[in-house]
Parts: C-alpha cells; sequence; structure tokens
C-alpha cells in the first residue's frame, strides 16, 4: 500500500467505498511477511549484539539456546547413527538366522520329501492288502457253498490253493506295510529331532536380537525426545529472532546499531516499507495497527 493509493481509497470511502475486509486481509497478510522478515534479520545479526544493552537479554538466551541446540542437535545425530547401525545388525541377524539354519531346513526338506514317498507306498500296499483281503473272504465264502453243494474235488482244490497263495501274499503285504511304518517312524523322528534344533539355533539368534530391538526402542524414544525438545527451543529462538528484527527496525536510527544494519539496509528498507503498508491498510479497514 503507497501513499497514493491510500488517499485513493480515503477518497473512495468517502463516497461509501469501503472495502474494510480486503484491506484488513491485505493487512494480516503483510503482517504475516514482516514477522518472517524480522526473524531473519534477527537471524543475521544477533551475533554482533553482545554489547547492545536493550537487547542483552535476547543476546544471551540465544546465546544459551544456541549452545542447548547444538548439544541436542548432536544428540539427535548420534541417535540417527545408532538406530542406522541398529537396523544393520537385525538386517545381519535375519541373514545370519537364514543361513545358520540352511543346512537343517534343507535335510529336513529332503527327508519330508522321503516320509511322504514311503507313505504314498505304504497306502498303495494298504489299498492292495485291502484288495487280497476282499478276494480271500470271496473265496472262503466260495468253498462253504462248493462244501455244501458237493462240487468237483478238484474244484474244491483248486480254491484251497488259491487261499493260501492269498494268505501268503496278505502276509507279505503285511511285513512290507510294518517295514514301511518302521522306517516312517524313523524318518519322522529325525525331522522332529530337526525341527528342535532349528528352533533351538533359533532361539538362540531371537535372544540375541531380542537385545536389538529393546535398543532400537530405547534410542527411538530418546530420538522423539530430543526432536520435540529441539523443536521447542528452536521456537524459542524464532520468538527471540523476530524481536531482535523488530527492534532493529524501529530503532535503525540509533548511532550504536549503524555498523550492525549497515549490510542489510535493503532489507531494512524493504521492512519499513511493508510496515508502513501495514498501517495504512490498518487504518482503511478501521483496526488499530500492530506493526508499531
Amino acid at each position: 500500500m503507497t501513499p497514493f493509493r491510500y488517499y485513493v481509497a480515503r477518497l473512495g470511502q468517502a463516497f461509501g467505498l469501503t472495502l474494510r475486509g480486503r484491506y484488513a486481509s491485505n493487512a494480516a497478510a503483510e503482517l504475516h511477511l514482516l514477522s518472517e522478515a524480522e526473524e531473519v534479520l534477527g537471524r543475521l545479526v544477533w551475533e554482533e549484539l553482545e554489547g547492545v544493552d536493550n537487547l542483552s537479554v535476547e543476546y544471551w538466551n540465544l546465546r544459551r539456546i544456541t549452545k542447548e541446540s547444538a548439544e541436542l542437535a548432536e544428540r539427535v545425530k548420534e541417535a540417527k547413527s545408532i538406530l542406522q547401525q541398529s537396523h544393520e545388525f537385525r538386517s545381519s541377524l535375519l541373514k545370519r538366522v537364514v543361513e545358520g539354519t540352511e543346512d537343517f531346513v534343507l535335510e529336513r526338506e529332503s527327508l519330508i520329501e522321503k516320509s511322504e514317498e514311503l507313505n504314498e507306498e505304504r497306502d498303495a500296499i494298504l489299498q492292495q492288502a485291502k484288495f487280497i483281503k476282499r478276494r480271500h473272504d470271496g473265496v472262503k465264502a466260495k468253498l462253504e457253498v462248493l462244501g455244501n453243494e458237493g462240487a468237483d474235488p478238484q474244484t474244491i482244490a483248486d480254491s484251497h490253493r488259491e487261499l493260501d497263495e492269498l494268505k501268503s501274499t496278505f502276509r507279505q503285504l503285511r511285513l512290507q506295510r510294518d517295514e514301511l511304518a518302521t522306517r516312517i517312524a524313523e524318518l519322522d523322528k529325525r525331522i522332529e529331532d530337526l525341527n528342535d534344533r532349528i528352533e533351538k539355533r533359533r532361539s538362540e539368534m531371537r535372544e540375541e536380537a531380542f537385545g536389538a530391538y529393546q535398543n532400537v526402542g530405547k534410542v527411538n524414544r530418546e530420538l522423539s525426545q530430543s526432536r520435540a525438545e529441539l523443536g521447542i527451543l528452536e521456537s524459542e529462538m524464532s520468538s527471540l529472532f523476530r524481536d531482535i528484527g523488530r527492534y532493529l527496525t524501529l530503532n535503525k536510527d540509533r548511532k550504536e546499531l549503524e555498523h550492525i544494519l549497515r549490510p542489510h539496509r535493503a532489507l531494512v528498507g524493504q521492512m519499513r516499507a511493508v510496515r508502513h503498508s501495514v498501517r495504512l491498510n490498518t487504518r482503511l479497514a478501521g483496526r488499530k495497527s500492530q506493526a508499531d
């Protein structure tokens, strides 16, 4: 808002064209811009203010906060480094878990495959034995009928011979079944033993990893706390910088500030113009200026 535009706006108000809402919005936006500029100026010059009595409170508080902030920033950096190392350790531990049980896992998979083959073979034998049993029962029933009917002795003898062969085959199948059951039981025992060994090795590594997980949780909590504290300090610093920038622009003509503000004349000039514009817009909005 320039003086010319201000007088034009005043003339418009005289004729009923107020636009107070727009001027209030302009004043608020410029006031925010002015606050940011004050903070920038304060950041640029605060280290040169040790001899300025009216800013001694801000200067020494900034000295203290800067030191605390640097310490917190170092703690955050260290915590991040520890977290990175912990994540790398966890990754390497996971790889060790896989590699450390790989031989057991491969052996177990081979035994399981073999056990499945033997179970299939046993199921085939049981199915065959079931068929032999049915055939055996059929021949027995046939002999009973032939005996009652007085059938040809040769036919009866052939049936007895078939019955004996069926019994012999059934006994052989039962022996094969028992042998397979024994081999399957041995395999199952070896598989169970491998499972125990795999779990034992993984448990040992989980215990080692548990400490790493606890450490990660602790460091994360410390990191969050440090970041929160750092945020509070940065907020305090921003407020002090704004106070310094505000004081300097309002007292820019004081002799003791001349050498401090000389390198920042352009910025101070822009801030002065914005401050004046805020005053004009605020007047047009019918409010009290906050720029002074």
